[in-house]
């Protein structure tokens, strides 16, 4: 089809077409934990949405790239692919799609210890985020609503809680505790992850009963969910847990979290 012979604007549609459909095959990968596939998959993505000269599937795509690379902790490939979408998201209309580029740049920032960095950039996000028309929010960037930005604000300073400062879980813990009040059933993956970044800050703060409990809650909300994704980001959960073997429950915790994610798997 991308041989065929055809008018300039139906060869974009196709490749716009096909570069979403690659899109969704990276995420898909990622989510399995087969990252090889899906960085080759949005690879391909990247190069038909830029040969459709569609901005908002570059934004998406360098998104879920940028994500891809925070996962796996490869941070300065991840901070480059945040800010080429930020420099697709530069139009009218682009305000959610360019807050949430910088907010998971700010992650990033916090994931890296840049604490300074972490917190300007997490204000130019909100500023974006306040700033935007949300009645005219790209399809792919609809997620990203007040509860999601809680979330992810509340994992940035989960962050600079274990690479800063401790004092952060204070900013933490109600940004978390928000996030999971105000997710639905819809999204109990979303939910899940704000569960086990709240119990860590818990843990943090020695907390520990509290902490415990809420860990299983999100250990509970895990084992119903059929995503790589998911145990991997549990497993910080069990070593934080191990960090306090006095505690029964604390043991029993970092036990089960063994027993249901296992061991980190080598990247495919």
């Amino acid at each position: 089809m991308l041989e065929a012979s055809s008018a300039e604007y139906v060869r974009r549609r196709l490749y716009v077409a096909l570069g979403d459909l690659y899109n969704l095959a990276g995420w898909v990968s990622f989510d399995a934990g087969l990252a090889g596939s899906a960085r080759v998959h949005f690879a391909q993505a990247l190069a038909l949405a830029g040969w459709g000269r569609n901005d908002s599937l570059v934004a998406n795509i360098s998104y879920r790239l940028g994500r891809v690379c925070l996962h796996h902790e490869s941070l300065d490939e991840a901070l480059d692919y945040f800010e080429l979408g930020l420099l697709a998201a530069a139009g009218p209309g682009d305000g959610i799609a360019a807050g949430i580029l910088s907010v998971n740049s700010a992650w990033t920032h916090a994931r890296k210890g840049d604490g300074d960095q972490a917190l300007a950039v997490l204000d130019r996000g909100r500023g974006h985020f306040a700033a935007a028309d949300h009645t005219e929010v790209p399809a792919w960037a609809r997620f990203f609503t007040e509860t999601d930005l809680s979330a992810m604000i509340g994992a940035i300073h989960t962050d600079l809680a274990l690479t800063v400062n401790a004092h952060h879980t204070a900013d933490a813990i109600p940004l978390l505790t928000e996030a999971v009040d105000g997710y639905g059933d819809d999204w109990a993956r979303s939910r899940a992850f704000s569960l086990i970044l709240l119990s860590i800050n818990h843990l943090i703060n020695r907390d520990l009963d509290h902490g415990v409990a809420i860990g299983l809650r999100a250990l509970a909300s895990a084992e119903q969910l059929a995503s790589a994704r998911v145990r991997d980001r549990i497993r910080p959960l069990g070593r934080h847990a191990e960090h306090h073997r006095s505690h029964s429950g604390a043991r029993e915790l970092a036990a089960r979290i063994a027993a249901f994610a296992g061991p980190p798997p080598r990247q495919r």
